[in-house]
């Protein structure tokens, strides 16, 4: 309940903060919420081997979806050869960035539980 609250609280003062112009009201909001927040948070951590097989399956599906969305979207653009060129060539850069982020972390994790 206390949660609802806050979240509410600070959306209240954020939505004030944007109607009045006003930033740093609303970076002060955000960032109070966010403490008050952490000292509600429970100290109880209910995890186990099921959550981590799930939340790693889940992110690698996320991760290669995200992937070849990126990818095909930028050769898309690229083959259509209008003013967007650039936009494709960032997509495309970025999913080889994505790409080379995963084979140095699956690199990593697999040398540290070996």
């Amino acid at each position: 309940m206390l949660r609802l609250a806050t979240v509410m609280g600070v959306g209240a003062v954020v939505g004030y903060a944007v109607e009045s112009g006003n930033a740093l009201l609303a970076l002060i909001a955000v960032v109070a919420g966010i403490a008050i927040l952490k000292l509600l948070e429970s100290k109880t951590i209910v995890e186990d081997e099921r959550t981590h097989l799930i939340s790693g399956k889940a992110s690698r599906v996320t991760l290669q979806i995200f992937g070849m969305v990126i990818a095909i979207t930028g050769a898309i653009i690229l083959a259509l050869k209008n003013e967007m060129k650039c936009i494709g060539y960032t997509l495309a850069y970025l999913a080889c960035v994505l790409l080379v982020v995963y084979l140095i972390s699956y690199g990593y994790y697999s040398r540290k539980y070996a």
